[in-house]
């Protein structure tokens, strides 16, 4: 195909690049960007005709000067900005292209405005340079329903990441949990179980068909739900879930919401402190209990308060 066949395709970078609502381009000046950064001379009349059919295609508007029709506003540009950067499970490499594609998709009088707010450098992004092909990888793997290979990876402690075991697991979803990128799959444990993206060196997909979690025990009489399992599994433990009751202070009640959502059930409410009851991944409400020791109390069941009364002692006997 000709420059010429590419006309159009090179009006939109153009306008893409140079123009906004506040900064039209006349006929004149897009003539001069075809022809200084693509060397294409054409008349008036053509250009006339090649804007028309972008204006009927809703890719550009205006009259005296024109300008794109943006997918993003910068508000939502911004946001996607502060999500992408925040994402652990992506190589710090690929984040800077990611930012850059974006900020290119701003207007250009704002792009100036995203240089300074986002610093990828201090950002505990993964050293794990394949995780964009293992997602790829997995994702097929998930689609064509297969069992799925796993090559594990981890640090050592001088913070290399060297290979691990390898494993075969039957592949379900692909889940972002505290910006991290997790494959919840099976093993032949009792449960789903997810396992870290990042912390996979190699996947390869296999011949063999994957069993369908209605396959599994537990889910043999009830429907596995996605939505569930992310909200009791709150650090990503593998483990049963149960029924937990805590005594929590009223002022900091945010806090528990923050990590568990709103659908508990108040068992009663006192001055201070309010009581209530939560389904959710008993090892996931363990650590989170440790953590919020000072505002929260686990009442029962009475295993798991025990479990977190002996980690409490031996952080107290830690640090004697």
């Amino acid at each position: 195909m000709s420059d010429k066949g590419m006309i159009g395709f090179y009006i939109l970078e153009i306008l893409d690049e140079h123009s906004s609502k506040e900064r039209k381009l006349m006929q004149s000046d897009i003539l001069a960007y075809l022809k200084k950064d693509y060397n294409i001379m054409v008349t008036r009349n053509t250009l006339s005709k090649y804007l028309k059919e972008l204006r009927e295609k809703g890719r550009v508007t205006g009259a005296r000067g024109v300008y794109s029709v943006r997918e993003f506003s910068n508000n939502e540009i911004a946001i996607m900005l502060n999500s992408v950067t925040a994402v652990k499970a992506v190589p710090n490499a690929e984040i800077q292209n990611i930012v850059k594609k974006l900020r290119s998709m701003a207007e250009p009088e704002e792009r100036g405005k995203f240089c300074h707010s986002y610093y990828l450098s201090d950002l505990n992004h993964t050293d794990n340079g394949n995780v964009g092909t293992i997602i790829n990888t997995i994702q097929r793997a998930i689609e064509d329903r297969k069992k799925l290979e796993i090559t594990a990876c981890g640090y050592n402690v001088d913070g290399e990441l060297q290979q691990g075991k390898t494993y075969i697991v039957d592949p379900y979803y692909i889940v972002m949990e505290k910006s991290r990128a997790y494959l919840l799959c099976y093993s032949g444990r009792e449960d789903v179980e997810p396992r870290r993206i990042d912390r996979m060196e190699n996947v390869k997909i296999m011949k063999e068909k994957r069993m369908e979690i209605c396959q599994i025990d537990r889910y043999k009489n009830r429907t596995f739900q996605i939505e569930e399992y992310m909200k009791e599994h709150i650090y990503m433990y593998s483990g049963e879930s149960a029924r937990i009751t805590l005594k929590i202070r009223k002022s900091k009640i945010g806090d528990f919401i923050d990590w568990f959502g709103k659908e508990y059930r108040k068992i009663q409410e006192q001055e201070e402190y309010i009581i209530i009851q939560v389904k959710a991944n008993v090892e996931a409400v363990y650590f989170w209990s440790l953590q919020y020791s000072r505002i929260a109390e686990v009442i029962a069941p009475e295993k798991l308060r025990k479990k977190i009364k002996e980690g409490a002692e031996e952080i107290v006997k830690m640090y004697e």
